[in-house]
Formats: C-alpha cells, structure tokens, sequence
C-alpha cells in the first residue's frame, strides 16, 4: 500500500464538496496481481473530526454518515480518475454504493462538452454498467429526500435540473413525491 503523489512528491488529494466545506481525501494504490486498487482516505489534516471519520469505518454510522461515504466513493472516485488521468471508457458499479459517481460525471461531460444535463445523462448511461450480488431490499440505500437535499441542492444549482429532477433518477415510481431516493435505482 503506498501513497499516491504528483509528479512534485507532494501527495496526491482529491476535494469533494459538502454542506459543512470541502472534505479533502488522499489517495492512497494498493497493487493486486496486475490491477491497481485506490483507496480514498479522508484522515486529511485540514478536515475537521467529523470529515475525517468517513471512511473510517466500512458501513458505520447513521443516514448521513452513508450518504457522505458514498458521495466520497462515487464524486470522489471519478476525481481520483481524472487526478490520475485515467479515462475509463465504460464506468461499473458493482452495488448502489457508488451511484453518485453518475451524477460527477454528468456534470463533467456537460461542462466537458457544453452539453445539456439530459445529453449528458443519455452520454453518461451509455458509458455505465451496473451489477449487484445483493438483490434485496436491505442491500439498497434509500435516503430521506431533506438528506439528498442537503448534499446536492447546489449540484442541481450547478447543473440547472430542479431538486424534484434529481429525486426523480432515485425512484422507482418518479411521481411518488413519498418515496425515498434508492441508490440502487440512480445506478440503474
């Protein structure tokens, strides 16, 4: 396991927004066989105690606690790739878990190419594969729409798609103004 640093040595971080600032993560290559794994780590001297407990723990912690995780795996995993100038041509999520990576990537295509948000959804579908080993309900994160809101009201700002929008990609049944966001179905 060794620390990821730019071509300076310094080490390379990676800065996801959230409501309470931004929260830093170094990057940190695990080498397994021929593949290369990198992990995030927010146990960052400039985020405040909170922040550096996300990814303390795999699992851990309330709502809240999972939606920053996840935010950090799917927003933060996409920054890793372009930090390290990777360009996957197709992106997988194997669970919901990293679901929020489509909504990074749609905003980076629509700033990328001058896009609308729904060219760059369609752009985004066409580059996402998703799979699952856990096809019950308690393997999907649902989330209260007041949490989602409080993590993506400034994306949707950012993007130009209205809250309602947003919820809608995580729902079964779209109209259904009581159904929480499901990760699992933002994936699909």
């Amino acid at each position: 396991l060794t620390m990821v640093r730019d071509k300076s040595g310094t080490p390379l971080t990676i800065t996801v927004p959230s409501p309470e600032g931004p929260v830093k993560a170094n990057v940190w290559r695990c080498q397994v066989g021929r593949t290369p794994l990198y992990l995030l780590d927010c146990d960052h001297e400039e985020n405040n105690p909170a922040a550096r407990a996300i990814t303390a723990q795999l699992y851990g912690g309330d709502h809240e606690t999972r939606v920053r995780q996840e935010v950090m795996l799917g927003m933060g995993g996409v920054m890793v790739m372009q930090a390290l100038n990777i360009h996957p041509t197709t992106y997988h999520m194997n669970e919901g878990h990293a679901a929020f990576m489509t909504l990074q990537r749609i905003k980076d295509v629509m700033h990328e190419q001058q896009l609308s948000f729904d060219h760059a959804l369609e752009s985004v579908k066409a580059g996402s594969v998703f799979t699952t080993h856990t096809p019950v309900p308690a393997g999907n994160d649902m989330f209260e729409p007041g949490l989602v809101d409080r993590y993506f009201r400034n994306y949707c700002n950012e993007v130009g798609i209205s809250f309602d929008r947003l919820l809608r990609l995580g729902r079964q049944n779209p109209d259904d103004i009581h159904e929480p966001f499901c990760m699992t179905v933002l994936a699909l």
